[in-house]
This record gives structure tokens, sequence and C-alpha cells, in this order.
């Protein structure tokens, strides 16, 4: 049997085993050994230097922020005189007053033959002449379309108007009266019945080729004679840059319109106009020659080139007919017929000056 072991003995081996488990312990402490001797750690070099973060001489003293002497004055952005008071864009006077365009006195009011006319005048009405329609059905065209074309090519050209039977009627016309064109038509009107008028209906639009217009009895265009002559005489008469070397050449004299011979028997005529047209061609001479027989056409003609209204009355086919020159040379004119406050015809006007007969005007004679 064993002797149990003295308490000295359990003391002493308990002792060392503390010891040997303080010395394990203390051994085995690696990891604290390593924080310790973390150098990166404990200098942190970056971090207690870091001169750039520790002095931040640009954010502590910041000159141009603190200071920033253009943002705090801004003496250019407060004041800006130019644009604040922009003399010339407030005022501007010229685009604002511009009198030359505003009033245009000089262009718009000065006619071309005699005074301005003044706003509140009432217009002038001339007297034409004065015509007659037995048939009661009044035809309006272009009288010189009728020696080039045959009458069922000529019917649409035609505006037809019914009027009064039983009377003669006046024709009477109110020029423009102010401007370029003040003595050019506004209107001519065929007057029907007294009264105002207070509506318009249009007719129609006539087509004008040769500078004039016609008022005749639409069964009296059948007795028309546009190139026949009617006492077997013709005229001659001729015009142009070289006139007077034909008029030499030919002996021809001076009529009103260039030179030429009046009342010469057809045959005679007929016989100036080939010489002429001939020696034209062999000198290439610049000149009109214009063979003119004593037609109706002739003698309208003859009558309104003699009327300072531009007008000339005849007598065809047991009616009284009316030839007067547009005064706005070719062109589309519309037809009216204008009514009083009851739907009574007044009158049947033509509007010869309008947007189109005015550009056409201010483009010839640009």
């Amino acid at each position: 049997m064993a002797k149990p072991a003295s308490s000295k003995t359990k003391h002493t081996a308990t002792k060392a085993k503390a010891k040997a488990k303080a010395k394990a312990a203390v051994k085995a402490r690696p990891a604290p050994k390593a924080a310790k001797a973390k150098p990166a750690v404990k200098a942190k070099p970056t971090t207690k230097a870091t001169p750039a973060v520790k002095a931040k001489p640009t954010t502590k003293a910041t000159p141009a922020t603190k200071a920033t002497p253009t943002t705090k004055a801004k003496p250019a952005t407060k004041a800006k005189p130019a644009t604040k008071a922009t003399p010339a864009t407030k005022a501007t006077p010229a685009t604002k007053a511009t009198p030359a365009v505003k009033a245009k006195p000089a262009i718009r009011a000065t006619p071309a033959g005699g005074e301005p006319a003044a706003a509140n005048k009432r217009p002038v009405i001339e007297t034409l002449g004065s015509i007659s329609c037995p048939s009661g059905k009044l035809a309006i065209l272009d009288i010189g379309l009728v020696g080039y074309l045959p009458r069922p090519a000529l019917e649409p050209m035609i505006v037809k108007a019914d009027v009064p039977r039983d009377r003669v009627l006046s024709v009477t016309g109110t020029r423009v009266g102010r401007g370029r064109f003040a003595d050019c038509w506004d209107h001519v009107s065929i007057n029907l019945a007294d009264g105002d008028v207070h509506q318009a209906r249009k007719l129609g639009e006539a087509g004008v080729d040769f500078a004039r217009l016609a008022f005749i009895d639409l069964a009296a265009l059948a007795h028309w004679k546009h190139e026949d002559s009617l006492d077997g005489l013709a005229d001659v008469v001729f015009w142009g840059r070289d006139e007077a070397a034909l008029a030499k050449a030919l002996r021809a004299p001076k009529t009103k319109e260039g030179h030429g011979w009046c009342d010469l028997d057809l045959m005679d005529a007929e016989s100036k106009v080939m010489e002429a047209e001939i020696l034209k061609a062999d000198n290439n001479w610049m000149i009109n020659v214009d063979f003119r027989p004593h037609s109706h056409h002739f003698h309208a003609l003859a009558a309104a080139r003699s009327n300072p209204a531009g007008a000339g009355v005849l007598e065809v086919g047991g009616s009284r007919m009316l030839l007067f020159f547009t005064s706005w040379g070719d062109g589309v004119f519309p037809i009216y017929l204008d009514l009083d406050a009851e739907d009574r015809p007044v009158r049947v006007r033509i509007q010869l000056a309008t947007a189109e007969s005015t550009a056409a005007m201010q483009t010839v004679n640009s």
C-alpha cells in the first residue's frame, strides 16, 4: 500500500503546476507583442504628421475665398451703368418716331396733275358720256378683242348686266385723286337710279388686253363693224425711233401721234402701209405702222382720244355705246352691281383701282 503524498509534496506540485501554467500563458501572448511592435500604428506618420491636413494652408487661409474682393464688392455688377441706362436702346428716337415712314407726305399726297386731295373732301365725279340699251341687256367687254376672237370665243369674255331699257343712262367716273396714280380712274359707273349704296353684288370680271372697255347693248354687238370701213376711207399712222427717216423717205406729213396720212382711199392706204413695212424691214428701223380703216372701232377710238376723260360715244345698231380707256392699261377688273338698302339696283360699277392694277402699274413705271 502506497503512502499518501504529504501536504508539502502536494503544495510543491501545485506550485510547480501554477508556475508552469503562468509560464505557458506568458509565452503564448504573441498578439500583444505584435500589436506593441506595429510600427505603422505606433508611428502613424501620415496621421500624426500629415502636414497637408494639419496645416491646410489653403483651407485655413483661403485668401481668395475669405477676401474674394470681386465677389463681395462686385462693383461692375452692382453699378452696370451701361446696362441700366442704355440710353440708345431706351430712347431710340429714330425707330420710335420714324416720321418719314409714318407720314410719307410727299409720296402719298402729291397727285400728278393737281393739288393734293384733302382727307375729308368728297371725291370729284366726272361725266364720261351716256349710253342707251333698248334690249335691257348691257354687254361690258374689251372691244379690241372683237378683231381677234370669233363670237363664240368672245362670249365668255362678256360681262352682262340688266339695265333700264326706257331711258338714257349716264356714265360717270371718280379718279384715285392722290398718290402716284392720282389721275387714274378709281371706278367708272353706269348710273341706274338714285339712292345710296349699301351693298354690292359681283357680276363678273372684265379681262382687258387693249387698255379699253366698252358699254354696248348686247343686241347691238351684232352690228359692230370692227375692221370694215364705213365710208371707204382709212388713215395710216406710224411712230417710233426711226419715224423721221421713214417720213423723209415717204414724204409723210406730221400728225398728232407721229407721221402719216388721214382720209386716204382704202387702196391707197393699203399701198402706203406696204411701202412703209418694206422700208422698215430693209433698214431695220424701229417703227410702228398702224392701218386704220374708218370702222366703228376707229370712230369710237378717235372720239375717246379727243375727250379729256378718255371716253367716246358712238351710235351702233340703234343704240348708244361708249368706249373708254381704263387708264391702268391691261388687266382683270371686277364689276359690281351696287344696291341700296332695299336691294334695288343703283349702279353698275367697274372697279379699276385694285391691288393688282396698282402693282402692275408700279412694275411698268418702276
